[in-house]
């Protein structure tokens, strides 16, 4: 599978005289697995919205190997995103609500047949734990078939298992995608990216990873 790289250059978002992500520049590449790091009120999940295209007000230049692509265009749609906030209607049960999701019984199995979600299929959502809820929410959206994917509190709530087996499916299956994950657990993304930044006052720089410990005292 050819590899896909995405450019975002000089991302803008502001609100009024407030700036929020100022000059923004990164890259997303299918293969890699990137830390999205910063305190809370940093911008990060304005960043994600951005680049998924739930923020309108941003700005920024997008080009997919190399060649200036409308990334929010449906029909070039290239991102899939999980929200930090819970999204799926608590009045579905499980089986209803990825049958709705994934039309195709194959791509079905792929969450079904998901060990700590198999004994659920006929529980409402509304009575899942918030762990439950979340792996469900993480694995509708890690099967989506676009290939760069950003996620946004993914590992909030999890129970240690469910915690374990999220990390193992970004590893084992994610290899064909390129991920940006943030999390405020961040030692948990730090067990997983390759590459690492710090978003601080609208800004991004690159970190290593063990410079990250230290920043954080000093963000």
């Amino acid at each position: 599978m050819d590899k896909l790289n995405l450019h975002i250059s000089d991302l803008q978002l502001a609100y009024g005289n407030l700036t929020i992500l100022n000059g923004i520049d990164l890259e997303l590449e299918t293969g890699k697995i990137y830390g999205l790091l910063g305190r809370n009120g940093a911008g990060k999940s304005s960043l994600m919205q951005s680049l998924f295209g739930s923020i309108k007000k941003a700005r920024f230049n997008a080009y997919l190997n190399g060649l200036p692509q409308n990334i929010l265009q449906p029909e070039n749609q290239l991102i899939s995103y999980l929200p930090q906030d819970p999204f799926l209607m608590k009045g579905l049960n499980v089986t209803d609500v990825v049958q709705y999701w994934f039309p195709d019984p194959e791509d079905q199995d792929n969450i079904l047949y998901e060990p700590m979600i198999h004994p659920m299929h006929h529980k409402k959502v509304g009575v899942l734990s918030m762990g439950e809820r979340r792996f469900l929410e993480f694995l509708l959206v890690f099967y989506l078939p676009q290939r760069l994917l950003l996620l946004d509190e993914p590992f909030s709530g999890l129970a240690p298992l469910q915690l374990q087996r999220t990390q193992e499916l970004i590893l084992e299956k994610g290899k064909h995608k390129g991920i940006l994950i943030s999390d405020h657990y961040f030692d948990n993304v730090l067990q997983l990216s390759h590459h690492n930044w710090m978003l601080r006052h609208g800004k991004l720089k690159a970190i290593a990873a063990e410079a990250v410990h230290a920043a954080y005292s000093n963000v």
